[in-house]
């Protein structure tokens, strides 16, 4: 039964460096307690009919993590069996054990192809310079390109050493081919082919938080304050304060203005008296 598992684990694709969770490779930790080890770890998670295994493959996380510096390569690498014809590939971070991820790099149609089994592959990802420092999980996911439609996916369990909180932006994966309600990405062996590569063009936009010392960020509440009940007030009037009106003042009728007053005629200026003429002497008589 062991070596039909381990032949198994050969026939397709698996993520070794670094360790997938419970990866049979040399140099790869042990499984968690009450975890075994994974021989056919090269198998997808599923197909678009059925869901085989978690998004993982594995959900508990090894005790041993590979450590990491922001702004660090990741030289990844594969244990190849079958590569399909090459296919997408995704790689994404997550810090809050798999329930939000961002991805870091992705290949379309390019990743595997031409690599044949036994080959050596590898595919560089940087770890962004401001990554946050924490523990975190590193996903591998592929869509193949010939063959049934599968998705496959490995997670590793790394630590950061970075900025103490902060965040990463970026888009969120894509999980075609995983399940009946996932996208379907159908075959694509030629050029031409029709490889849904739009889809990976439309993925949502996310921004990972993390508070310090490597925690999750907790959600922000709604910013959005919820709208205060109108109370009706009734609108009083405004108080009418009375103003007196004062009559207007009496205007005085004008001031009666005096006739001049009657020149008199100039006095009448008598006539002069008439001097009498002097009286004639009286003769004296002659003795």
């Amino acid at each position: 039964m062991v070596c039909l598992s381990a032949m198994t684990a050969q026939a397709h694709v698996s993520l070794s460096t670094p360790c997938g969770r419970y990866q049979p490779a040399q140099g790869c930790p042990a499984p968690p307690a009450g975890q075994s080890i994974d021989y056919n770890i090269n198998a997808p998670v599923s197909t678009h009919d059925a869901i085989d295994a978690p998004i993982c493959k594995h959900t508990v996380p090894y005790a041993k993590r590979t450590v990491y510096k922001a702004g660090e390569t990741i030289h990844t690498a594969y244990s190849v069996g079958a590569s399909h014809g090459g296919g997408h590939c995704q790689w994404a971070l997550s810090y809050d054990d798999g329930k939000t991820w961002v991805v870091l790099k992705t290949l379309i149609r390019d990743c595997l192809k031409g690599v044949n089994s036994g080959d050596k592959y590898s595919v560089a990802v940087e770890i962004p310079k401001n990554a946050p420092s924490g523990k975190a999980t590193f996903q591998w996911i592929w869509n193949n390109a010939i063959g049934n439609r599968e998705m496959y996916s490995n997670c590793a369990d790394i630590e950061i050493k970075g900025e103490n909180g902060g965040s990463i932006s970026g888009v969120v994966p894509l999980y075609a081919n995983y399940g009946p309600s996932s996208p379907l990405i159908p075959e694509f062996p030629n050029p031409t082919d029709d490889d849904k590569s739009q889809l990976f063009a439309a993925r949502k936009k996310i921004t990972v938080k993390v508070a310090g010392s490597g925690k999750p960020a907790p959600k922000p509440a709604s910013t959005k304050k919820p709208a205060p009940k109108k109370t009706p007030t009734k609108k009083h009037a405004p108080k009418k304060t009375p103003t007196k009106k004062h009559a207007p003042k009496k205007t005085h009728a004008p001031k009666k203005t005096h006739a001049p007053k009657k020149t008199h005629a100039p006095k009448k200026t008598h006539a002069p008296k008439k001097t009498h003429a002097p009286k004639k002497p009286t003769p004296t008589p002659k003795n």
